[in-house]
């Protein structure tokens, strides 16, 4: 616990609770929360039509339910933490893992993409992201599917050892960087897209692995009874199976988040706006970033520039021998001519 971790910032402690919890449940299982949580999707389906008539642009229910997660986690933060070994950390970045099966058949492969978000996108921004990721993932596969395959090859006692191994360099904040960003698991929000399959949302199980502390499952959109002020109609509804880590957080707040993100659905006009970030560990984190990949763009130019002066030098010397050379045999032709005239 004495290593600082790349994918978060640990936190100092609202109140007494929030501190002990994470002691008496150690486990995510321990401490999983539940709620199938009903949508009306009328106002969602009104605006991807117009969308589409307008505008000629094609969402769908996944694509505005991840833009509607990035704009809650943006705006409430304190979803976007995480438990290692009791203590709480707040992450660093948004990001949102999701697995793609790349053909609807029973034989077909499974690929795990992980999109990162800033968390001030817009909708556009958001779809773009994730239809880029999964086009990249069935196309070829992805920085996660490369390191999945290097560990399946392992026989099963060298996997154990392996996974066993990247546990407990997680849980004492050992794990490398290029790990964590490789994980699946390491994520604000594992979402299942369960309506592709035709299958209404379920209760996920919950990774200990990792630092994943909630997960939505999209269910497929039906008609069913729906009370509307005091009369009961038919309304159409998706589900969302939502399963979560209460340690970071406490109920007070999960349920208000529910209330703030199910208005979301009814308000997508909002989220055609970009988002301000007022967060200081997210805004430390984007200017952290900035100035990593300003030293990475100096040390490849300074890189280029070494290369570029060896070949120059090699080049010179090269030069050099053709001109050392030509001087040698101009000096015996002139000899050889000297001899003649002689």
């Amino acid at each position: 616990m004495c290593f600082k971790r790349s994918d978060g910032k640990r936190i100092k402690y609202e109140d007494i609770l929030v501190k002990m919890t994470p002691h008496f449940m150690k486990t995510r299982n321990d401490a999983v929360n539940q709620i199938m949580h009903s949508v009306r999707v009328e106002d969602m389906d009104a605006w991807i039509r117009e969308k589409s008539e307008k505008e000629g642009i094609v969402f769908n229910y996944m694509h505005v339910v991840m833009a509607t997660i990035v704009r809650l986690l943006a705006t409430r933060q304190r979803l976007n933490r995480f438990v290692v070994r009791g203590a709480v950390y707040q992450r660093n970045c948004i990001s949102i893992s999701l697995t793609v099966k790349r053909s609807l058949r029973d034989e077909g492969a499974e690929s795990t993409i992980k999109v990162p978000f800033t968390g001030e996108e817009t909708i556009y921004e958001v779809k773009e992201k994730i239809d880029n990721a999964i086009k990249e993932s069935i196309d070829e596969d992805n920085k996660t599917q490369k390191v999945i395959k290097k560990l399946a090859i392992l026989p099963n006692w060298l996997l154990r050892f392996a996974i066993g191994t990247i546990k407990w360099l997680d849980n004492r904040n050992m794990l490398p960087k290029a790990l964590i960003n490789a994980s699946p698991f390491h994520t604000s929000v594992y979402v299942t897209y369960l309506k592709s399959i035709r299958c209404d949302a379920v209760f996920h199980h919950i990774y200990n692995f990792g630092t994943t502390g909630i997960f939505v499952a999209i269910g497929k959109e039906k008609f069913a009874p729906v009370a509307d002020f005091e009369e009961l109609k038919v309304g159409k509804i998706m589900n969302l199976g939502i399963t979560m880590d209460e340690r970071f957080c406490d109920g007070f707040y999960f349920a208000k988040s529910l209330r703030i993100w199910n208005d979301m659905f009814h308000n997508l006009s909002e989220l055609e706006k970009p988002y301000k970030i007022t967060d200081n560990t997210i805004i430390n984190q984007k200017i952290k970033n900035k100035k990593i990949e300003k030293k990475k763009t100096a040390k490849q130019v300074k890189k280029t520039n070494k290369v570029t002066h060896k070949k120059n030098k090699k080049e010179v010397k090269k030069n050099n021998k053709l001109q050392k050379r030509e001087v040698k045999v101009a000096k015996k032709l002139e000899k050889k001519s000297k001899k003649e005239a002689a």
